[in-house]
């Protein structure tokens, strides 16, 4: 098990009595889990779970799993303190229980499962369902721009060019002032301006320039004045050939 879950702590437990008769007006097997809390400074999350009573309970019991996001989608960690079953007074109308953790790891993104039973008097189960939460995110939500370059077309005079390219955000945050740097063979050509670019927006520019002779190269946010979630990917050089026809 990694170090970072042994960390992971309990919180705290409310179980909140209502009589039976009262709580019976519920929609049957009402059962929740939200996020309560979530912070990528102190690597720790918190989620409250609750279940009502429905015709014919004695006790209502729920359990909490951690999951990690990964690929495929969420997978279950093992964690001290987690996977436990969690129980209710006889009688009671409403159960609900927050659970903490912390030592989450920077960067992942967490949820919980919540597994919610049911049982009656004899101890037998009359009732099961699951939730899960929402998303917490370690991590600042922040914008990844990218710039590709796309084909080339006879400008407005002999020996200039019409170079179009592509700006986009792939990021989870938008982009605000976000400058776009074209040079050919080497050289800068000029560098536009994009007012803003929402996740997920893409936006094509065409700039004017000389004749490529070896090589062209569009840049987004060429000195790196936006802090982005990746800076790896920010510009696009090809060879002259390379460029695609028109």
């Amino acid at each position: 098990m990694p170090k970072w879950l042994g960390t992971l702590l309990v919180l705290v437990a409310a179980a909140v009595a209502v009589s039976p008769s009262a709580a019976a007006t519920e929609a049957p097997g009402s059962a929740s889990v939200k996020l309560a809390a979530c912070s990528a400074d102190a690597h720790s999350a918190a989620f409250k779970a609750r279940m009502r009573w429905v015709e014919g309970t004695d006790r209502m019991w729920l359990r909490f799993r951690l999951l990690r996001k990964g690929p495929g989608g969420f997978h279950v960690l093992k964690a001290r303190g987690l996977d436990r079953w969690r129980k209710s007074k006889p009688g009671v109308g409403t159960f609900a229980y927050r659970q903490g953790v912390r030592g989450l790891q920077a960067g992942a993104v967490y949820r919980v499962a919540v597994d919610f039973r049911w049982y009656d008097t004899d101890g037998t189960l009359i009732q099961t369902t699951r939730r899960h939460s929402p998303s917490c995110r370690q991590f600042e939500a922040l914008p990844n721009l990218t710039a590709r370059l796309g084909d080339s077309s006879e400008g407005s005079k002999a020996g200039v060019l019409r170079y179009h390219l592509r700006v986009a955000n792939s990021g989870i945050a938008p982009a605000n002032q976000v400058p776009v740097r074209l040079l050919v063979d080497g050289s800068i050509v000029d560098t536009v301006t994009v007012a803003s670019l929402a996740p997920g927006e893409r936006r094509w520019l065409t700039i004017q320039g000389p004749e490529c002779s070896s090589s062209v190269e569009a840049i987004a946010d060429p000195d790196g004045v936006i802090v982005e979630s990746s800076e790896g990917d920010n510009e696009d050089q090809r060879a002259c050939a390379d460029l695609p026809e028109r």
